[in-house]
């Protein structure tokens, strides 16, 4: 059986998230997980499975968690369902 996820990239939201999650605490979590700054917004997406949501973002060595979204409000809209 597949694995099955929801995904989110639409720019608007995303970006009312990283100023909510704040370039201080993003940074903090990317030198953490010894990952370089993201610098584009069109490269960041959301990714939910049956567990959590992540912030994720495509580096040119492949796409990587750049953290865990407990505590922010998130979208209730625009999910898309993806098979992996």
């Amino acid at each position: 059986m597949k694995n099955i996820v929801f995904r989110h990239a639409d720019k608007y939201v995303l970006e009312h998230l990283l100023k909510e999650i704040g370039r201080h605490r993003l940074n903090e979590e990317c030198e953490n997980m010894k990952l370089p700054f993201p610098k584009r917004l069109g490269l960041f997406y959301l990714e939910s499975n049956d567990d959590c949501t992540f912030l994720k973002y495509k580096y040119q060595q492949g796409d990587h968690v750049v953290m865990k979204l407990d505590r922010y409000a998130l979208p209730e809209t625009g999910w898309v369902r993806v098979k992996l």
